[in-house]
């Protein structure tokens, strides 16, 4: 974690306050499901903690002997409650699209939880600024990077990763995947590419301590960057975001038909033969 980010945080606190009393609020990018340990237990997943930095990070994962993993990472949940007028004490989505997706998907696979989400009273760094207007600061992104280090640290035998992300999760797996070299693809679903222009359009407050991938000046090399829209999704409109989705280095961009922002799950993402052995692996499975 470098002394910057978090020097950085403190810097914003006096801005946030600031902002906390003007009369335009966003509300968050993507509610998303219920209890999470009941919905882990119930797909086969382990509960555990990792070490993102000054955070402890909420994970599930499945073991599997494959040297290819499937790392989850949800949408933004409820920064804001009160129609946007006050911040969340506790942005945790009530429905967790990702994590019931791993269902779906054969092999090692993570649920990676964001600093303070899940566990906000535990975590004495939390800071209301990391899940309103910092929730893709940088310091989000380095802590999720130790924390996805700390899980393949104890798995060398996973030697590639694909980010899945959903909605503003999908912000934070392409920024992501950017620090993490193990990383060689991302799949991000209903993904508001550029920040400004999606706080733009619905006439939030700009995410004015956040990290916007479409003004990043370099990409990874050799990371295959697969996004899909929802034809009818009116939160991520395709068609405000299909031009900066396009110019990310190895992009693939779908829209998938009839789709809204709860698009698009492992059927339409996952090669069918992946699928297949999901299916095949599970209780009652043929």
């Amino acid at each position: 974690m470098s002394k910057r980010a978090v020097k950085g945080l403190a810097a914003l606190r006096p801005a946030l306050f600031a902002f906390l009393s003007s009369a335009v609020l966003l509300t968050g990018c993507a509610s998303t499901s219920g209890g999470p340990d009941a919905q882990a237990s119930q797909s086969g997943l382990n509960n555990l903690v990792l070490m993102g930095g000054p955070f402890t990070l909420q994970a599930f994962d499945r073991a599997g002997p494959q040297s290819h993993a499937h790392v989850f990472i949800e949408g933004d949940g409820r920064p804001w409650r009160a129609g946007g007028r006050v911040v969340s004490e506790d942005p945790t989505p009530k429905r967790l699209l990702a994590l019931g997706w791993m269902r779906e998907v054969p092999g090692p696979v993570l649920y990676l939880g964001r600093p303070c989400y899940f566990t906000t009273e535990a975590n004495p760094s939390c800071d209301p600024l990391l899940w309103t207007y910092g929730r893709y600061s940088e310091l989000v992104v380095q802590s999720m990077a130790a924390g996805l280090q700390d899980w393949l640290r104890h798995r060398p035998h996973i030697t590639s990763v694909t980010l899945v992300g959903h909605s503003g999760g999908g912000v934070l797996a392409l920024l992501l995947a950017e620090g993490v070299p193990v990383v060689n693809e991302v799949v991000a679903v209903s993904t508001p590419v550029d920040i400004d222009v999606w706080t733009g359009m619905h006439r939030y407050t700009p995410l004015f301590a956040s990290l916007n991938p479409a003004r990043q000046q370099s990409w990874r090399k050799g990371v295959l960057r697969r996004l899909y829209f929802g034809q009818n999704d009116r939160q991520v409109p395709p068609e405000a975001f299909i031009r900066a989705a396009r110019d990310l280095p190895g992009a693939m961009v779908r829209v998938v038909e009839g789709a809204d922002h709860d698009c698009c799950g492992p059927s339409v993402w996952l090669a069918p033969r992946q699928l297949d052995a999901a299916h095949s692996s599970r209780p009652g499975g043929s």
